[in-house]
């Protein structure tokens, strides 16, 4: 276990969930095999292979799974086929298609096909802080975290989480770090990669990457564009990326978590994933305790 993207939801109010309660509302959420006529299924599956849990407690955080099955059958396969099939009665019975029945045609190649088409599973870590009331998707895309939230919130019922969100601009500071190192959230440093575009939102963009952000040649950069991304090493432990929306990306461990993950017995594999879990969301929880403090981010109720 490693989480390497983040999508971060906040609750303004403790879980209304235990460990087991968890447990019990996604073990009734299982993800169900695809069947034969369905395009995709999606629920919960155990982190652990061979294991009935659902859900790993460790130190303070909930471990689980989402898993979405999907068949894989292309446009493009579809097409050729009704293509193929309209062509064919055409020429047998002198007319021509007409839009309804060319649809009527599509479906039945549909129908067809799916049976025999391919399946892929995708699934998604997710890390519960319960003292922080913090759900941390490791997903890059945005719009699969909220799809895997809300199948949590319909298997639980309810479950009012937002996106974080500062009254300060995460654009502003990126600049002010670059520009002023010092200026950095305690025990964060700058990294060596950011992405500046355009401040007058002309869509010109420019990315450094492996390079010492204290170069006059980015400095300069920033008197026309904004950072949109910027590259941080937090206490020695871990280097990310942090986005103007607060999700971060290419979380990778850095030399002091590192000693501790390489110091896991990984004879247990139960054990081992507790212990991960333990080591990466102690520090996650700090890294983000440091940036949501720096920015004054507050958990929002949901609108409605």
């Amino acid at each position: 276990m490693w989480i390497k993207n983040l999508t971060v939801f906040l609750s303004a109010d403790p879980f209304a969930f235990t460990a087991a309660e968890l447990e019990e509302k996604l073990d009734q959420a299982y993800c169900p095999p695809c069947g034969p006529q369905s395009l995709s299924s999606e629920g919960f599956v155990p982190p652990l292979k061979g294991e009935a849990r659902m859900v790993i407690p460790a130190e303070g955080f909930l471990y689980f799974m989402y898993q979405e099955i999907v068949r894989l059958l292309p446009g493009p396969v579809i097409k050729e086929e009704l293509d193929e099939r309209v062509e064919a009665l055409q020429d047998q019975e002198g007319r021509k298609i007409g839009r309804k029945e060319r649809a009527d045609l599509k479906d039945q190649i549909t129908f067809e096909l799916l049976p025999k088409a391919f399946t892929r599973s995708r699934r998604v870590p997710v890390l519960v802080d319960m003292e922080r009331r913090r759900i941390l998707v490791d997903c890059a895309s945005e719009s699969r975290a909220e799809q895997v939230v809300s199948a949590l919130r319909k298997a639980l019922g309810s479950l009012p989480v937002t996106r974080p969100s500062a009254p300060t601009a995460t654009a502003t500071a990126f600049n002010h770090w670059l520009q002023q190192p010092a200026g950095l959230p305690e025990r964060f440093t700058l990294g060596d990669r950011c992405e500046l575009k355009d401040g007058k939102g002309e869509g010109a963009s420019v990315r450094f990457t492996a390079v010492d952000l204290s170069q006059e040649e980015i400095l300069a950069h920033l008197e026309s564009m904004v950072a949109v991304r910027l590259n941080l090493c937090f206490n020695d432990e871990l280097e990310l990326d942090l986005l103007q929306d607060f999700s971060i990306k290419r979380i990778k461990p850095l030399d002091l978590i590192q000693e501790n993950i390489d110091a896991i017995d990984a004879e247990d594999a139960m054990a081992e994933l507790m212990a991960r879990i333990t080591v990466q969301g102690g520090t996650l929880r700090g890294a983000l305790d440091t940036l949501y403090s720096h920015f004054e981010v507050e958990a929002q109720a949901p609108a409605g």
